[in-house]
Order: C-alpha cells, then structure tokens, then sequence
C-alpha cells in the first residue's frame, strides 16, 4: 500500500505570464495588456498541481529558495493538498521563476531564471520517500543540473525495483540531450515528450518513426504530443493509433505538454487503459490552452470528463 498516487520529481517553476504582446515594451516605456498571472509551472510542478485538480493524492519532490517566490510556490500547491515534505529550501540561490510574453496566437517566449532548478538533488533516503507513491514522474531532464544522469537513474531504478510506474517528461531537449536521456530509456513505462523535443533528440523522423526509435531503446510506451494535431501514442501492446486533439479558440499554450502528462498520469491511477487516458490527457491540455497560465480553465476530474465527452475533435 502506498501513501500517494503521485509523486512528480523535478522541475517546478514560478510563472509569470502576460498577455497579448505582440513586441517587446520600448526602452523606458511600457506596453498594455489584458490580464496576467502567476502559477505553478514546469514540468514535474504543473502536472503535479493538475493531478491535485484531478483529484489524485500528490507529493513534489524538488528544490526551492527560501525567498517570496518560493514561499507562494509552496503555498499554492499545499492549498491544493499537495504534500511538500520532500522539497528543500535553499538559502542562497533563488527559486526558478519565467516571465512569459504570450503571443496573440498562444505562443510563448520566456525570461528564464533557473535558479535552484540547478542545485535540486535527492538523497538515498529521499529517494525511498519518493518511492512511496504508486506512479513516480520525473519532468525536466535538461535542466537539472544536480540530478540529471546518475541521480535520475538512481531514482528510476529504485521506482522499478519497488514495483512503481514511472512517467517521464523533459525541457529544451536538443540533440545533445539524449546523452542524458538513453540511459534512463530502460526504466521508462510512459515517455511523454512533444514531437519537437523527440524529433530533436531522435534526430528526424515522422511521429511513428520517433516513437518507434525510442521503443527500440527500451521504452514501453512512446506518447509524443502533436501540439494542435493530438497525439501518437505506440503502446507496450496492441498497434500505434493517433487521436485527435479538440477544436479550441488557443489563447495560451503554457503548460499544454505538462498539463497532457497530468492526464496520462490520471488515467493511469484510475486504472483506465493506455487509449482512454490519452483521451482524457489531451481533454486537459485543451483546459489548459483556453486561458492564460498552467492551469487554464482546468478545474476538476468530472468536469473534465464531461468536456472529453463534449467538445468536438478537430478532423
């Protein structure tokens, strides 16, 4: 029996958003825009909080620094439920924070801080703690200075000998990042990249193609993310199959690939098979696409259901 459904291990991040803008403000001046916002972001916090809304029980497993940022970081996501125990607090270096410029069409371009997202490490014993989970979640490979390679491994290893599922998810990946990504590929059940990140690191190809290429190193299940056109999915078992995402007015694509892993991971807890949590995956990302920040419009599991049921496909 374990104490979580989840627990997301990596990358969180402060976001900062404001849209629309179009330009960058001229020098000493300034330019207006509708609405902005803040939210738990990044590739283990956003699909982290999302799984909160989903309703799954949540522990995070990171680095933040003792400063404000880090202070509504935690605030925000233990008004959710989510467990924080296992997230440190540095004294020197900062939280990571993003101030993002939302492009009319839902585009993003980002001010990036990395701050402690540099200096994050687990410890065997956090390591175990981390285990206590049903599903374990490491999103931001890439970033990670501290944890990327041997560490990750480390902890991929332990969730495998304890018998967990183990998601994963990165940031920036180019064709370098691979080196850091092949030997994780072994103890991998669901790997969730975009088709820009997998086509990086795998070197071309068409969606079965990259999937394919990353099956043939060890993965079980190969789920790339088409931005607007859905997702390929090549499973452990049956054939590769493509679904559709929905037909949305965009008005932020923050979060969309983070909030789609929160889906996945969702389905996977309620024992849904590898199609329906797909499903319900990309029903979250098009929450999240509809408004401004990581979140979006998500709100709860059974809203969210009812709109997979409701909101038309694109053809």
């Amino acid at each position: 029996m374990t104490a979580f459904d989840l627990t997301a291990v990596g990358f969180v991040v402060l976001d900062t958003s404001c849209a629309h803008a179009d330009a960058m403000p001229p020098r000493g001046g300034a330019t207006f825009v509708e609405q902005s916002t803040m939210t738990v972001a990044g590739t283990a916090g956003a699909t982290a909080l999302d799984c909160a809304m989903l309703g799954l029980k949540v522990r995070v497993a990171t680095e933040i620094g003792r400063d404000a940022m880090g202070d509504w970081l935690i605030g925000e996501m233990e008004r959710h439920g989510i467990d924080t125990a296992l997230i440190s607090r540095n004294d020197t270096v900062q939280s990571p924070m993003s101030m993002l410029p939302i492009a009319p069409d839902g585009a993003r371009a980002a001010f990036f801080a990395p701050g402690t997202s540099r200096t994050f490490c687990l410890d065997d014993a956090s390591i175990e703690a981390a285990c206590a989970a049903r599903i374990i979640h490491l999103g931001g490979t890439g970033l990670l200075d501290a944890f990327d390679g041997d560490p990750s491994l480390k902890l991929l290893k332990r969730a495998k000998e304890r018998g967990r599922t183990t998601v994963f998810d990165l940031i920036l990946a180019n064709d370098a990042t691979i080196r850091l990504v092949e030997p994780l590929l072994p103890h991998i059940d669901y790997f969730v990249p975009s088709i820009e990140e997998a086509r990086a690191m795998a070197g071309g190809g068409t969606p079965a193609e990259v999937a394919a290429w990353f099956k043939g190193r060890g993965v079980r299940n190969a789920v790339i993310t088409l931005e607007g056109e859905g997702v390929w999915v090549d499973p452990e078992m049956g054939e590769p199959f493509h679904l559709p995402a929905h037909r949305i007015d965009v008005v932020d694509t923050t979060g969309c690939g983070d909030s789609f892993t929160a889906g996945i991971i969702t389905g996977l807890a309620r024992g849904w098979d590898l199609r329906q949590s797909a499903r319900f995956a990309n029903t979250v990302a098009a929450h999240v696409a509809q408004a401004l920040g990581s979140q979006g419009i998500l709100t709860d599991f059974d809203t969210t259901v009812q709109a997979m049921e409701r909101w038309p496909l694109r053809a």
